[in-house]
């Protein structure tokens, strides 16, 4: 016994020491396979997300419509019932999109593994690729450190209690809960509610994080491959160095454009939907009383930390493609034979086109776009509030 808990953590350890997207993949994929729907299963299993769709409608639908139409007395009591709203739609959100996407998920993931082995055919790009995914992993291990922590010390001991009602009607239907068992049962239900949305909304989050993000890392790969060809002083050197790597960049770049155009229907609805809901519960924030601000302090920054997530993801796949351009043009292209040349020219314009991701088809997701939103909501509270 001793022995197999020794060699499960050295197996933990590997893992979290790993910087490989499959490592990144088997973290993210813990908590989903513990409950039945990991990313690569084809079939998810059902009583989960029966149990957890019930108790969303039960505590969250139910909760808020009751609270809404028989004890909110004033318009604070309405603003901040609709963070329960937000909730809602959030959790609704993911769940219908981890239900929905499954088989376009799991062939996004396929071509970006493919991506990824393509990438490391020699030591130096190995050790770029280790590097650029560590930073991917800094970045998700304090995604997920940030909301977890904030969840459990915060979020949850507020949530689940049967002295504070949230801005919702508790456990409808099972009053009086100051009695035995009703006030178990409404304890465990709210909990059981609390960590199924934890572990859906966390996963879609990281499961965007990293399909982004290692997009970004095959632009800049491609980029500084691309610059190897004009390292070269000798013009034979490198003719033949073109002929060489050229048509393996250009594999890789077609497929890392096809990743991108599945990326886009992946997340276009989903992430304008979420654009939506978080500035509005950003916005919502600030017209709730002070005192009651530690208790929604999790669901802020939660929102606020997503919604500058998607804008600095997107910002930096934006970059990374900006660079791979210049790297296509600075590449001593006119060193090369006319075939090469004429290989080159069309990669130039396709890493012409601007690689964005919109948020449902029409908002570019940038800083650009996250600056303007923050300043368009703080002019809005600032008038309302005045």
């Amino acid at each position: 016994m001793f022995s197999y808990l020794t060699k499960q953590a050295q197996y933990i350890k590997s893992r979290l020491d790993g910087n490989t997207l499959e490592n990144l993949l088997w973290f993210i994929d813990i908590g989903p396979k513990m409950v039945g729907f990991d990313l690569k299963r084809k079939k998810v299993f059902v009583w989960f997300w029966v149990v957890h769709l019930f108790l969303l409608a039960y505590v969250y639908c139910l909760g808020t419509f009751v609270y809404l139409w028989k004890r909110a007395d004033s318009a604070q009591d309405s603003v901040k019932s609709f963070f329960n709203v937000a909730i809602v739609l959030l959790v609704g959100n993911a769940s219908w999109w981890t239900l929905s996407k499954r088989s376009l998920l799991k062939h996004a993931i396929q071509k970006t593994e493919v991506c990824d082995r393509l990438a490391l055919h020699s030591p130096f790009f190995q050790q770029k690729h280790a590097q650029y995914i560590r930073h991917v992993k800094i970045v998700m291990f304090l995604f997920y450190g940030l909301n977890v922590s904030n969840g459990f010390l915060i979020y949850f001991p507020h949530r689940i209690s049967l002295s504070n009602d949230f801005a919702m009607a508790q456990c409808v239907g099972m009053e009086p809960l100051s009695e035995s068992p009703n006030g178990e049962i409404c304890l465990v239900t709210l909990a059981m509610q609390e960590f199924t949305f934890l572990f859906i909304v966390l996963n879609y989050q990281s499961v965007q994080l990293i399909l982004i993000e290692h997009a970004s890392i095959m632009f800049r790969l491609l980029a500084l491959e691309m610059n190897t060809l004009n390292e070269p002083a000798d013009v034979e050197v490198s003719k033949k160095l073109a002929k060489e790597i050229l048509p393996s960049i250009i594999k890789r770049h077609a497929l890392l454009l096809d990743v991108i155009n599945t990326l886009k229907l992946l997340y276009s609805v989903t992430m304008g939907f979420n654009f939506g809901s978080n500035a509005v519960c950003i916005l919502l924030f600030f017209y709730i009383p002070l005192q009651e601000w530690l208790q929604f302090m999790p669901v802020l920054v939660y929102c606020f930390f997503v919604f500058f997530l998607y804008c600095f993801l997107c910002q930096r796949l934006v970059d990374s493609s900006e660079i791979f351009e210049t790297a296509v043009y600075c590449c001593g292209w006119e060193k090369f034979d006319l075939r090469e040349k004429k290989m080159v020219f069309v990669m130039l314009r396709q890493s012409q086109k601007p690689v964005i991701l919109k948020a449902a088809d029409i908002v570019p997701v940038n800083i650009a776009t996250f600056a303007s939103t923050l300043q368009a909501m703080f002019k809005f509270v600032t008038v309302v509030k005045i």
